[in-house]
């Protein structure tokens, strides 16, 4: 997890060095092994460059600093993530004969642009958030992974851009409005995120995930590069053996391809199937043993560490337990809401927050399952899914409305698993047509 940080301001709005270090070094918690900064006008001397990089070495560790420049001064490059493809794309551009330096996938990402242009981007496979210059066109490319794993928030203003990882850097610029956006506190309230682009500030916008955004004499014009193949094509896989393999297959890969480090790396662990399958892949592939990091409480009835050191212990990881206390919780919320941007919704962001921190300690970056509950069936109410249709088609809507659901609300707390398949049967009822036809393979049918 790198920092980037940059502008391009018009003439009057000119900042010096020390602002650009200043600003940059808010971030030095996302970079703490090297930084870099660069300033730069444009030819007709009308706007001023800046980029600034707190660094996490992970790939190239003594070669990959930045900002990067190439050596005919037409590019430079600040960039935060990780392109799992670069050996890939290095060898691709070699054969065209393009020449490294180093053996970084920053420099990758770099001859990829030079090669494909914005068309680069549709090559990349990996999390990212970038921002190139390119001297020869006097233009400034940003970019966002195709599912927005990386983030990357902006701020124009009379022809001026602002760019960052965090939204602190842009609000802490000299004379930045940090008027609040009243409908993203609605948003938050209802929804416990503000839906992008918007932020809670007026003046700062999310770079959607999947999109470019170009600035060139004085305009910013953003253009979405990746649509979900989900929503766009049909599968073509004929029965569920298949569909298991290819995904298996999809899975080792993704995993292994992951894995491409110089530095220490592990997995966190929670004990669930989806975690649980990311740590038994690395092992696979692993020549040394995996280091493992679980988080809990010590109340049993709410702490999967007993899960998490099973499996551990299955696997023969070197395993590290962190037991959150209430009071280091609360000492903790006011720094996680700096860093997200936002107040904290979801109470797990503290103990994952607490969980980097101690994991940190011993490896560079980490492998989760986080995002595969869905995927995986990772929780029960993902079983009970299967018998929505059913339970739809023998009970009437009219009843389920007016005495299930009502006395299914009522029930305690630690029936929430009952409340919460409740509440997806009433959600599937409310889906179009097609949708339910998808989802509920026990319904009527015409």
């Amino acid at each position: 997890m790198c920092g980037i940080f940059g502008w391009v301001l018009a003439a009057a709005k000119h900042q010096n060095r020390d602002t650009l270090i200043g600003l940059t070094d808010l971030m030095s918690h996302r970079g703490p092994d090297a930084s870099g900064y660069w300033l730069h006008q444009t030819s007709d001397e009308r706007y001023q460059i800046g980029f600034g990089h707190r660094r996490l070495s992970i790939i190239d560790i003594g070669g990959g600093a930045q900002p990067m420049a190439t050596e005919d001064g037409r590019f430079n490059l600040v960039f935060n993530g990780e392109i799992y493809n670069y050996l890939e794309l290095r060898k691709e551009l070699v054969a065209l004969g393009h020449h490294f330096r180093t053996d970084s996938d920053t420099e990758v990402l770099i001859e990829a642009y030079r090669a494909w242009q914005l068309d680069a981007v549709r090559r990349l496979r990996g999390m990212f958030a970038f921002a190139l210059w390119d001297d020869a066109e006097q233009r400034l490319v940003l970019a966002r992974d195709a599912f927005g794993k990386k983030p990357l928030f902006l701020a124009e203003a009379q022809g001026a851009v602002l760019f960052g990882s965090e939204i602190e850097p842009l609000v802490q610029f000299p004379g930045f409005s940090r008027a609040l956006d009243s409908d993203a506190i609605g948003h938050y309230l209802l929804n416990r995120y503000v839906p992008g682009p918007s932020t809670f500030f007026q003046s700062v916008k999310k770079l959607q995930p999947g999109h470019c955004a170009v600035w060139q004499n004085g305009m910013l014009k953003s253009t979405r590069y990746y649509t979900p193949p989900f929503a766009t094509t049909v599968p073509d896989v004929k029965d569920f053996n298949s569909a298991i393999r290819l995904f298996e297959g999809a899975f080792d890969e993704a995993v292994r391809i992951r894995m491409r480090s110089d530095a220490p790396y592990g997995a966190y662990l929670s004990g669930g199937i989806d975690s649980s399958a990311v740590v038994a892949t690395m092992v696979k592939h692993s020549t040394e043993p995996v280091r493992t990091f679980s988080v809990g409480f010590r109340e049993t009835g709410y702490s999967e560490l007993d899960h998490a050191r099973v499996i551990a212990g299955q696997f023969g990881t070197i395993h590290n337990d962190l037991i959150v206390e209430p009071s280091a919780f609360m000492d903790h919320w006011s720094t996680a809401a700096l860093r997200r941007g936002a107040p904290v919704s979801e109470a797990s962001d503290i103990p994952i927050f607490m969980l980097s921190e101690m994991a940190s300690r011993s490896v560079k970056m980490v492998l989760t399952g986080e995002g595969a509950d869905e995927l995986m069936g990772g929780y029960p109410k993902y079983r009970a899914e299967r018998w929505i249709g059913l339970y739809q088609w023998l009970i009437p809507h009219l009843l389920h409305e007016r005495l299930i659901h009502p006395l299914v609300r009522s029930l305690p707390y630690g029936m929430r698993r009952a409340k919460n398949c409740c509440a997806g049967s009433r959600r599937a009822r409310s889906r179009k047509p097609y949708e339910s036809m998808v989802r509920r393979p026990f319904g009527r049918r015409k």
